[in-house]
């Protein structure tokens, strides 16, 4: 089981999503529920570097878009990066911005090699 740390920074209206370890499509799942009922802000930055995504499949991030749809009025007109250095990650990360865009979601995605990308591409 993976572990998932959240970081408010209130004063860029950013919210940094730190994955680490072994994750499972219910390890994202629950972080969502609970991450729309709490502060959302129109920025976000997934940092992936320290995950294995290796559980996660086309399906798993189809369900994904699917249910985010749903909530992602909260963030509509935001931006949500993903960062990851690792070949698989980061092709699942392309991968959910496809079905992202399929279930046109009111914030973009954008899949990043590294935070100071990511950063450049939030504007902060």
């Amino acid at each position: 089981m993976g572990n998932i740390e959240t970081q408010l920074d209130l004063a860029n209206d950013l919210t940094i999503i730190t994955a680490d370890g072994k994750m499972s499509a219910s390890d994202f799942q629950k972080w969502t529920a609970s991450y729309y009922t709490g502060r959302v802000t129109s920025l976000a930055i997934w940092d992936l570097t320290r995950a294995d995504l290796s559980d996660i499949n086309s399906d798993d991030l189809r369900e994904d878009a699917v249910r985010t749809k749903s909530l992602a009025g909260a963030r509509k007109g935001g931006k949500t990066a993903i960062v990851s250095r690792k070949p698989l990650e980061f092709g699942l990360g392309r991968m959910l911005e496809a079905f992202y865009k399929i279930e046109d979601m009111p914030f973009d995605v954008q899949t990043f090699h590294s935070i100071d990308e990511a950063k450049d591409w939030l504007g902060i």
